[in-house]
C-alpha cells in the first residue's frame, strides 16, 4: 500500500508540473483596447493605392512599404530625384507641413500670411504652412524654422489638430506625464492606434525620420494601417425587420491573435446621431490572426436607431468605435 501510495503521489506531482495552474493560465492572457472612427471615404483612397512605388532604398519586404506606397500613389509624398526615398532622413518641419497639407487636401488653399520671417510667399511650402497655421495646427511665432527637425511629441500635436481627432485618454505612456503640454495629443494618437510607442514608452523627444512620419500620416488616413483592432465600413443597409446592418472589415493590426473581441459603436451623419449600441457588442466565436482581417457584420437593433436617415445619407456617415480584445502573451 505504501508503495502504491508513493507511486500515485509521484504521478500526481508529475501531472501537476505538466498542467499549468488556473492562475498561470489566466496570467498568460492579456487584454488591450483601441478606438477610432471609420467612414466610406477610406474605401476610395484604399482603392487608389494599387501600384507599388519603386525606391532604390526600399526593399520589397521593408516594414513600412505598404504605407509609403499608399501615400505615393495618392500624391501625398514623393522621393528624391536620385531614386531614393530617404528612409532614415530626418523629416524637416516644412516638409512635414507640405505632407500633412496634401493629406488633408488643403495644400492649394489660400490663407492669410502667417507672418513667419523665415517663410517667404515664394517658398514652395508657403501655402501649406499658411493654411495649417490658419487652422491652428502650427502656432504663430516670429520664425517657423522650416529646416528644423520634428520630434514625436510635435508630430502628435500637428496630426491630432490637423485631422481634428477628438481628445482621448484611453492609452497612456510611462514617459509622458499628464502635466506634459503634449500629453493630450500623445494619448489621443495612442488611443486611436496611430502612435503605439514601444514597451509602454512613447519617446516624445525622438526625432522622426521620413519613414516614421509617413507611417503616422498613413495611419491617420487609413484604419487598415492603424495598430490594434480597427474597422472600415464597406456598406450599410436597413433590414426588413427594422435593424440597421453595417458590413465591416475588421483589422487585427497586432502581433497576436485577437479573440473575445468586444465593441461599442456610434453611427453619425454630420452631427446627427443615427444609431448607437446600448450595450457592448460581442463577436462570439470570432478570432483574427496577427496582421489579418475578417469581414464581420454589425447590427443596430430598431431601438438603437435614433434617427432613420436615407441610404444616401448612410453612405456619407461615419462610425465611432471602441474595441477591447484578449490575446495570449
Amino acid at each position: 500500500m505504501k508503495k502504491a501510495g508513493k507511486s500515485l503521489l509521484v504521478f500526481l506531482l508529475s501531472f501537476a508540473l505538466l498542467v499549468p495552474s488556473a492562475a498561470t493560465a489566466s496570467a498568460a492572457i492579456g487584454q488591450d483596447s483601441s478606438e477610432g472612427t471609420a467612414d466610406f471615404k477610406h474605401n476610395t483612397k484604399a482603392a487608389n493605392a494599387v501600384k507599388s512605388a519603386t525606391f532604390s532604398d526600399i526593399p520589397s519586404n521593408f516594414w513600412a512599404k505598404d504605407e509609403i506606397d499608399y501615400l505615393v500613389q495618392n500624391g501625398i509624398i514623393s522621393g528624391y530625384t536620385n531614386g531614393k526615398f530617404g528612409i532614415n532622413d530626418a523629416v524637416k518641419r516644412e516638409h512635414a507641413a507640405m505632407i500633412l497639407a496634401r493629406a488633408l487636401g488643403i495644400e492649394n488653399e489660400s490663407a492669410p500670411n502667417p507672418g513667419f520671417k523665415d517663410i517667404s510667399v515664394n517658398r514652395p511650402s508657403y501655402r501649406a504652412i499658411a493654411a495649417l497655421t490658419q487652422r491652428g495646427v502650427f502656432s504663430k511665432a516670429n520664425y517657423f524654422n522650416p529646416n528644423g527637425t520634428l520630434k514625436r511629441s510635435h508630430m502628435a500635436k500637428i496630426i491630432t489638430e490637423g485631422f481634428g481627432f477628438k481628445y482621448s485618454y484611453l492609452v497612456s505612456f510611462k514617459d509622458v506625464q499628464s502635466s506634459d503640454p503634449f500629453y493630450k495629443y500623445i494619448t489621443t494618437l495612442g488611443s486611436a492606434g496611430i502612435a503605439g510607442g514601444s514597451n509602454g514608452y512613447f519617446m516624445p523627444n525622438k526625432v522622426l525620420n521620413r519613414t516614421e512620419f509617413s507611417v503616422f500620416i498613413a495611419r491617420a488616413l487609413e484604419n487598415r494601417f492603424r495598430t490594434g483592432v480597427q474597422v472600415d465600413i464597406q456598406s450599410a443597409q436597413y433590414e426588413p425587420d427594422g435593424r440597421l446592418k453595417l458590413n465591416l472589415i475588421m483589422y487585427n493590426n497586432t502581433r497576436q491573435t485577437a479573440f473575445n473581441i468586444k465593441g461599442r459603436y456610434s453611427l453619425y451623419t454630420g452631427s446627427t446621431l443615427v444609431a448607437q449600441t446600448s450595450s457592448t457588442r460581442e463577436y462570439k466565436n470570432i478570432s483574427i490572426g496577427a496582421n489579418q482581417k475578417k469581414a464581420v457584420a454589425l447590427y443596430f437593433s430598431s431601438s438603437e436607431i435614433k434617427n432613420r436617415v436615407s441610404l444616401s445619407q448612410l453612405n456619407n456617415s461615419y462610425l465611432g468605435y471602441e474595441h477591447s480584445w484578449n490575446y495570449y502573451n
